[in-house]
């Protein structure tokens, strides 16, 4: 702790300083050591960084945390101790949100705390199920074996992830490619073919007047139409944080053909995964369903399944509470309902687990498929349609001359 201070000398001098001490009672005694009279102490609050001030800013991503619990795991079974290892995982890690987090987990552990204990206190970094199932590891004295389970967990959930991830923003991507592309074409291209044809005095084609009509619109009216967009976009932004607005979206997207069922697909994925691996470990069922509840991104689902954990807290089977809840397959309920009656639920979730990771692969590999044809067709159809203007202004220019 940091204490300010100011003092005299034994000559009557005042000097003023700061002093690294852990309490009042030391700083007085540095001082005397340092034949100093002290007049006033204050204790100097440390200045919090931007990682302190906003964590969710730099909150680090999934693979920063697979790599951190796959090189603690090799670390600890190397035999380096659990302080050592942590430390030399603080120095290593790049992201600022996981090295602030594991800087005071290091403080925590060494005031005594419990690894898992340390953990719980940086949500925003580590999520619930990950400090459940390492308490879990701690308990049964297998921290190493949870956490080499722990990374195959969040790097099966990233690689799903990011395959639909990519299957939904490289069509946007293409889309604005295209816009873009028009966008020039009718900025740089049809004026320079208009000025020749007033020139020349030709007359122009009706679908360059169209396509010359649409880009003085757009110069005129085109600032107030990006902050409509602008306004749009920060509204919809905006509503979709609320709950209301998150349930209608969700709702929406999983209506939405093929679309939906790639989110449904890798929703499922992620409920039975994380369920095997908490049930394999110990973690009773409705506690394994509510930080299962916790990781899942669609807020149907989520709710759906909160619906669930109340059906089986009342005492309802598991697979007759999901057969009750509309937001899942039938195949899910059943399949555990057959997992009960054989005292095999936990394979059978892992099957199911299998199942719905290739099932999202391929859902994804469809969507893929069938989009970028569309995709291609809409290029060819915008682009197309400003070149057949331009080259259309060009001839008819030419035909005038001639």
């Amino acid at each position: 702790m940091a204490i300010r201070y100011e003092a005299y000398t034994w000559s009557g001098d005042k000097v003023k300083g700061v002093l690294d001490a852990d309490t009042e009672e030391d700083a007085y005694e540095l001082l005397a050591q340092e034949e100093l009279i002290p007049y006033k102490l204050k204790p100097v609050k440390p200045r919090k960084s931007m990682v302190q001030v906003a964590p969710s800013l730099f909150q680090p991503k999934p693979q920063d945390i697979i790599d951190f619990t796959r090189q603690m795991t090799s670390l600890l079974n190397s035999g380096i101790p659990l302080r050592r290892a942590l430390t030399t995982q603080m120095d290593q890690t790049k992201n600022p949100g996981l090295k602030e987090a594991l800087k005071q987990v290091m403080n925590d552990v060494e005031n005594g705390e419990r690894l898992s204990d340390a953990f719980g206190k940086h949500t925003t970094v580590f999520p619930d199920y990950y400090i459940r199932l390492l308490r879990v590891g701690e308990a049964t004295g297998g921290v190493s074996v949870m956490l080499t389970q722990l990374a195959d967990i969040v790097e099966r959930r990233k690689a799903v992830r990011d395959k639909v991830k990519t299957a939904m923003f490289m069509p946007a991507i293409t889309l604005v490619v295209a816009l873009v592309a028009g966008v020039i074409l009718m900025t740089f291209a049809l004026p320079a073919v208009v000025d020749m044809l007033e020139e020349f005095g030709g007359e122009l084609p009706q679908i360059t007047l169209i396509v010359i009509a649409i880009a003085d619109y757009s110069q005129a009216y085109g600032v107030f139409v990006l902050i409509g967009m602008a306004i749009i976009g920060l509204g919809s932004a905006a509503a979709v944080r609320t709950k209301l607005g998150a349930s209608i979206r969700d709702n929406v997207a999983l209506r939405i053909p093929i679309f939906g069922g790639v989110i449904m697909k890798s929703n499922l994925f992620s409920l039975t995964t994380n369920m095997v691996t908490m049930l394999e470990a110990g973690v009773p069922v409705i506690e394994s369903l509510r930080l299962t509840e916790q990781s899942m991104g669609n807020t149907v689902l989520k709710k759906g399944l909160n619906n669930v954990i109340n059906s089986a807290s009342e005492g309802t089977k598991l697979g007759q509470a999901f057969s009750q809840e509309k937001a899942f397959p039938s195949l899910l309920s059943q399949a555990i309902a057959i997992g009960e009656l054989r005292g095999s639920v936990v394979d059978t979730l892992r099957g199911l687990a299998n199942f719905y990771e290739q099932q999202t692969n391929r859902a994804v590999s469809s969507m893929t498929e069938m989009i970028q044809p569309l995709i291609t067709v809409a290029i060819a159809v915008l682009v197309g349609f400003v070149a057949v203007a331009v080259i259309s202004g060009i001839y008819s220019t030419i035909t005038s001359i001639e």
